[in-house]
């Protein structure tokens, strides 16, 4: 009798025996459907035996089905689902779910929506061509590891183009991941100009079985270069030659589901495991990143000169006095380069990081905002006359009386994009706006739509959420208003400044990138936060130094490492009381293996209730994540309630 040793995808700690029915052959590595719990699902073959089992003789289930003719992973991939279960306290069946696409069978192959285009030769400048040389030399030398550090419009896009021609004629695939799927439609548009049938697609975007169909021909080596989002790094192939994080500071490669891996900690294995090039990129490196090239670990390349001579942009640092009114919200400096640029027939980009009609209604009379009853944060006002909850759906008509005090003083504060295109379209008389965001962004083939238009010209302004600031590439584009700056820099997180300066850097590069000289500005309530000193004078140098010595004196990242737990449930009191029993067990654990931890809290989280799930959380920091995590694993499995759910996120990129 045959056995198969087969992971499912269930936080359920190691392996299930499965019969392996006569006449199927079953091998390690293959997806196969079993029945587990009463329902038929996928599962992974870790090993085949025969090894006598005590659980024979009828109480053991056979294999239903073998879902592949070969299989599509191997043991490479295994070790890696090894390493998330480990490092993120997951199973093997859950690290393997997330990894492999779900389909059963592949459909046919994705088609691009672009017409087949004549490759344009990539002439690299010298300063690229340093950088491309000194990559390959040091892979040569076995220095597998690179940030490139380049400003905006620098020509990476072409570095990693050129150097993955070069694997790619050895005979070695590459892996090239973008940080949203809006942008890997443009991305994989200029891929394809050059690599043709050689370069699949990767996101979530695509159906299933597309996925699926996509993994088989990277896997099977008929296409040797993949272009898409956090997903595509677990893609298997016969040779991996390289990775390309591209926007590498981008919280979208954060995982927020179990398990919660950042792919580029898991393109940092790969790169090891598999003697890979890892090519890290960003104009706004992350301060994680940035530090560790400091200390060696990856090499540093820097691009300083915008591609083809342009020269980046002149930033403008506007005080907004008034902003409660949606009109305030464009200044007149504003308001005239604008003009002045659509007159020109050039293109604007306006960007509000904010979504809906009006992201808050307020009382005059008593302060009180109209809020979700499910969640703890503000109901949005949208054009149809609802009041919407962002987070878990919930909706309502406008009332016309305060809820806490009964007076119909109801203001919209601030303004979303929806509101705001209105405020566009009344200042600036027969333009053609585009609006993106999350929900306009979810529409099929929203992505390629906006590229058309705004190569063809036929957007004249785009507004939108920080969806804008993502790695666009368009020439026409001379002004970049940001119209309320100050949004998120007061977040509960040691990543809000970071994160602001980030989105402001970023958006402020997607113009001035053709022949066209570049215009920013900044409108901001807060013109003192030297936060913006910094972003006038592209000084990206001097905002990572003052935010490397706060995070120093603080204890946070890089200086230490981070995991949060957060308990969340329908019951407060319960949450409550399980949170502190964790802390209790935390606290007793470290204490008794003298491990270098530092627990904080709990304490309602900063979002203290979505969906009518009450979130309390702990932060525990340490320098020893191994010892933590270790402390971490002990004290959930010595903590157990009934109806409260644990989430545990090491290395978090979202506090809220």
């Amino acid at each position: 009798m045959n056995y198969a040793e087969v992971f499912v995808g269930y936080p359920l700690e190691g392996s299930f025996t499965y019969r392996i029915p006569a006449g199927m052959e079953v091998r390690p590595c293959d997806r196969v459907r079993v029945n587990f719990g009463g329902r038929d699902v996928t599962g992974y073959v870790a090993e085949t035996h025969s090894r006598e089992t005590d659980l024979d003789g009828g109480k053991l289930k056979d294999i239903l089905e073998l879902v592949d003719d070969a299989p599509i992973f191997d043991e490479r991939l295994m070790e890696l689902a090894r390493l998330l279960a480990g490092t993120y306290l997951c199973s093997m069946g859950e690290a393997l779910s997330m990894a492999l696409p779900s389909a059963l069978r592949p459909s046919a192959r994705h088609k691009a929506p672009f017409a087949d285009t004549s490759a344009r030769e990539i002439v690299l400048t010298g300063e690229q061509r340093a950088v491309h040389d000194a990559i390959l030399e040091a892979r040569d030398a076995g220095k597998l590891l690179h940030l490139v550090h380049g400003i905006t419009g620098s020509g990476k896009t072409e570095l990693y183009i050129t150097l993955a021609r070069r694997l790619m004629d050895q005979g070695l695939s590459v892996i090239y991941c973008v940080p949203e799927i809006s942008l890997s439609s443009q991305i994989y548009e200029r891929l394809h100009a050059v690599f043709g049938q050689e370069l699949v697609i990767y996101h979530s975007g695509l159906t299933a079985p597309q996925r699926l169909h996509a993994w088989k021909r990277f896997y099977e080596g008929g296409a040797r270069i993949a272009v898409g989002t956090r997903s595509a790094i677990f893609l298997q192939c016969p040779r991996l030659g390289m990775m390309i994080i591209d926007e590498e500071h981008d919280g979208s490669y954060k995982e927020h589901s179990t398990p919660r891996y950042n792919a580029r900690r898991v393109a940092l294995w790969r790169s090891r495991s598999e003697n890979a090039l890892l090519v890290l990129g960003s104009a706004t490196p992350s301060v994680e990143t940035l530090y560790a090239a400091g200390r060696g670990v990856f090499a540093m390349h820097r691009l300083a000169e915008r591609f083809g001579g342009a020269a980046l942009p002149e930033i403008e640092i506007v005080k907004l006095h008034g902003a409660k009114k949606p009109g305030m919200l464009l200044s007149n400096t504003l308001k005239v380069a604008a003009k002045r640029a659509l007159d020109r027939k050039e293109q604007v980009i306006l960007l509000l990081n904010r979504r809906g009609f009006a992201p808050v209604v307020l009382c005059e009379s008593c302060g009180a905002t109209e809020s979700c009853p499910q969640c703890d944060i503000s109901l949005n006002l949208h054009r149809d006359g609802r009041l919407l909850c962002h987070y878990c759906g919930y909706t309502r008509p406008v009332k016309t009386e305060c809820a806490a005090c009964g007076a119909k003083t109801l203001v919209n504060l601030g303004s979303g994009t929806q509101r705001m295109e209105e405020t566009v379209v009344d200042t600036f008389r027969d333009v053609k706006i585009f609006r993106l965001d999350q929900d306009s962004s979810r529409k099929k083939g929203a992505s390629y739509d906006l590229l058309e238009k705004m190569k063809e010209g036929d957007i004249d302004v785009l507004l939108g959420t920080q969806m804008v600031a993502k790695g666009f590439d368009f020439p026409n584009v001379s002004v970049v208003g940001v119209l309320l700056a100050d949004i998120g820099i007061n977040m509960p997180d040691f990543r809000a400044a970071e994160r602001v300066f980030a989105l402001l850097t970023q958006v402020a590069g997607r113009c001035g990138r053709g022949d066209k000289p570049g215009r920013v500005i900044v409108q901001t309530v807060n013109d003192e936060h030297p936060l913006f000193a910094f972003l006038k004078n592209h000084d990206y140098e001097g905002f990572y130094r003052g935010e490397l010595e706060t995070r120093r004196a603080l204890g946070y990242p890089p200086f230490t490492r981070i995991a949060r737990l957060l308990v969340r449930g329908v019951s407060e009191p319960r949450v409550a009381k399980t949170a502190d029993l964790l802390g209790t067990e935390l606290r007793r654990l470290a204490a008794d293996s003298h491990a270098a931890a530092e627990i904080l809290g709990p304490s309602p989280a900063p979002l203290a209730k979505i969906s009518n799930n009450h979130r309390w959380h702990l932060i525990v920091k340490s320098s020893d994540m191994d010892g933590a995590r270790d402390i971490i694993r002990r004290a959930r499995d010595a903590v157990q309630a009934r109806d409260v759910y644990l989430e545990i996120d090491m290395d978090p990129f979202d506090m809220m």
